[in-house]
């Protein structure tokens, strides 16, 4: 049995090599631009999806209280960055300000004379709390509390905890 000889097919060869290793490089990048693609889909569908959920509250809340305009109705919650260099993603920040938010539901539905007057509560009730975010500690401080007629907005910092 005669083998062909190797040097005919040299240069075939290594054609259908360096075409092969193209396909497989462009296939890595067509996958990582899907991939980048594919997560910023994601974040801006968990961001609709907790503005739906906060508007559906929003809409339960003045509700029940459309006919009383002495009473708190929404409470906002506002996360500034303490620095420049403790500035977090969209979605840290939005579970942050979506777990104070519901803690302070309690004030939803209260008198807003009983809620200006009970701020250092509230204030004490964040204060110094430890969230855990994605296996990271975060210890959130409060600013500001102001009562607008029957919004109750809150701004608070928040900074990663080292263990």
């Amino acid at each position: 049995m005669r083998i062909p000889p190797f040097a005919r097919y040299q240069r075939l060869l290594a054609s259908l090599g360096l075409l092969l290793s193209g396909a497989i490089i462009g296939s890595a990048v067509y996958m990582s631009i899907h991939q980048h693609t594919y997560n910023e889909l994601y974040v801006q569908l968990h961001k609709v999806i907790q503005e739906n959920y906060d508007l559906q509250d929003d809409i339960a809340s003045l509700k029940k209280t459309k006919n009383n305009q002495t009473l708190v109705n929404i409470v906002n919650v506002h996360l500034l960055p303490k620095n420049d260099t403790d500035i977090f993603s969209e979605d840290i920040q939005k579970e942050i300000e979506g777990d104070i938010k519901s803690e302070l539901k309690v004030a939803i539905g209260q008198k807003a004379s009983f809620v200006g007057d009970a701020q250092p509560l509230y204030e004490k009730l964040i204060t110094q709390k430890t969230y855990f975010l994605h296996d990271k500690k975060y210890v959130v401080q409060v600013k500001s509390i102001v009562l607008i007629q029957t919004e109750l907005t809150i701004w608070i910092t928040a900074e990663e905890k080292k263990t």
